[in-house]
C-alpha cells in the first residue's frame, strides 16, 4: 500500500535512504549522514511530501518556480523502490501535485538506469529538459 509517510516512518527512510545514497553514487561524493537525513525527511513529512511503500519511497517538494512564480512546480528530491511499487510511487506523487501544481520535475541519476528511467518519464508524457553534473572540489 503507498500512503504518505508519517514521523514514525523515519527509520525506514533513513535504511532506504542508506541503499539509495550507495546505490546512486552519492555516498562517494557527498556522504550519507543519518542524523541530517532524519532531519530532511522530518521537514519534508511536515512541510512537503513524502510517499512510501513496503519497499520504497517518493519524496518531493513543490513551490513557485524561479523562472514565473505563478507557476507551481513540484520537484521530485528523490524516488526509490526495491520492490515493484516504483510505478504506483510515482502515480501516487503525480496525483498528490495535480490540482497543487502547474507542472512536475522529475530525475534520473547516472548510476541508476537512467535510459529506462527515461523511458519510464516519457511514456508518462515527460520531456528531457537538462542534464546535471557534479564536481567534488
Amino acid at each position: 500500500m503507498i500512503r504518505q509517510a508519517v514521523l514514525s516512518d523515519i527509520p525506514r527512510l533513513l535504511d532506504m535512504g542508506q541503499r539509495f545514497a550507495d546505490r546512486a553514487g552519492l555516498v562517494d561524493h557527498v556522504g550519507y549522514n543519518p542524523a541530517d537525513m532524519a532531519e530532511t525527511f522530518r521537514l519534508m513529512i511536515e512541510g512537503h511530501v513524502i510517499f512510501i511503500g513496503e519497499a520504497g519511497a517518493l519524496g518531493a517538494m513543490s513551490g513557485p518556480h524561479p523562472f514565473n512564480y505563478r507557476h507551481i512546480i513540484a520537484q521530485e528530491l528523490f524516488w526509490w523502490s526495491e520492490g515493484r511499487e516504483g510505478l504506483r510511487l510515482l502515480a501516487a506523487f503525480e496525483d498528490w501535485a495535480r490540482g497543487r501544481c502547474h507542472s512536475i520535475r522529475m530525475i534520473t541519476l547516472e548510476a541508476v538506469e537512467p535510459d529506462r528511467t527515461a523511458r519510464i518519464y516519457e511514456r508518462r508524457g515527460y520531456q528531457a529538459l537538462e542534464r546535471g553534473f557534479m564536481k567534488v572540489l
